[in-house]
C-alpha cells in the first residue's frame, strides 16, 4: 500500500475519537484490530470492544474533538501527532470526579494497515498533562 493511501486511512480513523464518529471505525476497522493506550492497563480487540471504549470516553468528555498536528506515513505504517480538547463532564479519572474541567491533551498514534483497513492503533497520551489539568496531580 502506499505510503499516501496509508495516511489518508490514518487520518480518517482518528476521527473516530471525535464525539459521534463512531462510523468511522465500522467503516475503516479490521476485524482483527487491536487498540492499545498507556493510560489502558489492558488492548481492546474488535471494533466493537473499540467502539465501547469509545462511547465511554465520550460520555466522559462529550464534546471531545481531535485535531492533527502532524502525519508520517510510511508503507503501511502512520505515526500521527495529535491533541485532543473536551470538557470533562462525566465520570472518574485518576480519582478525580467530573467537574465541568476543559482539558487539552497531545499524544500520538502509530497505525498499522493492511487491506485498505486498520489493524492496529497503538498510542500515547501525555498522562501526566492530563492529570494535572484534571487536579489529580499538584501544578
Amino acid at each position: 500500500m502506499s505510503s499516501a493511501k496509508t495516511e489518508d486511512i490514518a487520518r480518517q480513523f482518528i476521527q473516530a475519537w471525535n464525539a459521534g464518529h463512531l462510523h468511522v471505525v465500522d467503516e475503516l476497522a479490521a476485524d482483527n484490530l487491536t487498540v492499545s493506550y498507556t493510560h489502558f492497563p489492558e488492548p481492546f480487540h474488535g471494533p466493537e470492544e473499540f467502539k465501547k471504549m469509545l462511547s465511554q470516553t465520550h460520555r466522559y468528555f462529550p464534546d471531545l474533538t481531535i485535531e492533527i498536528d502532524e502525519v508520517v506515513a510510511d508503507g503501511d505504517q502512520a505515526v500521527v501527532h495529535w491533541r485532543y480538547r473536551g470538557t470533562f463532564q462525566e465520570g472518574e479519572m485518576f480519582g478525580v470526579e467530573a467537574s465541568g474541567q476543559s482539558v487539552e491533551v497531545t499524544g500520538m498514534t502509530r497505525y498499522q494497515v493492511a487491506d485498505g483497513k486498520i489493524q492496529q492503533e497503538q498510542g500515547i497520551v501525555d498522562n501526566f498533562g492530563l492529570m494535572m489539568q484534571l487536579g489529580a496531580m499538584p501544578t
